[in-house]
């Protein structure tokens, strides 16, 4: 099998998210934080998003990590990369913005649904299947329904649910595939400039 097959970068950040639920003695240092990343503790950043509050939730972000992950990493490990980069910077502008009610954050959940959206795009490209239009308005309803009713519909663990993550995670993906798509367009026209029977 190629190693190109292998989603190294997946399993690589399960062991990270494995690792720190395990080993970190005092998780609530790990916690997102803004009044704290306020006075310098700029790591909370990212170590709110990869640490965990018990094992059911750890378990659960781990198999959408490993699903999802894996989805994007095998049409594109560069798109894994920015998915959960975009993922992260999103999400922490909303806990860090006035709009947060929020003091403490931990999970993966609100990345999760960048990579949600970038895998649903990444394999309508390719398949065009109804299926992948039908689970696309199936996460939007959940969705819907857990901004306004401020539950979990899938999870019932001991961290409190904070939709709008979600939903600033999927409005990463729509970043992640606009810029895909500028890129796309971008390098599509620069070879029909070598191709004189190349149209526009």
């Amino acid at each position: 099998m190629s190693t190109h097959r292998v989603p190294l970068l997946t399993l690589s950040f399960l062991a990270v998210l494995a690792g720190l639920h395990w080993l970190a003695p005092d998780k609530t240092l790990l916690y997102f934080s803004a009044a704290d990343i306020a006075r310098g503790e700029a790591w909370r950043i990212v170590s709110g998003q990869l640490v965990h509050a018990d094992l059911e939730h750890l378990l659960w972000n781990g198999l959408g990590l490993a699903v999802l992950g894996t989805i994007v990493e095998y049409r594109s490990r560069a798109t894994l990369l920015a998915a959960l980069g975009a993922g992260t910077v999103f999400v922490s502008a909303l806990l860090l913005s006035p709009w947060s009610p929020l003091d403490y954050y931990c999970g993966l959940s609100g990345v999760l649904n960048t990579l949600l959206l970038v895998a649903l795009w990444q394999e309508w490209r390719i398949s065009r299947s109804w299926l992948l239009i039908s689970i696309a308005f199936a996460c939007a309803a959940k969705l819907i329904v857990e901004l306004s009713q401020g539950v979990s519909i899938l999870t019932d663990v001991s961290w409190p649910p904070y939709a709008w993550s979600h939903l600033a995670g999927l409005t990463a993906g729509l970043f992640v595939v606009w810029v895909n798509l500028q890129y796309t367009d971008g390098h599509s026209k620069l070879q029909c400039r070598g191709d004189r029977h190349c149209r526009p």
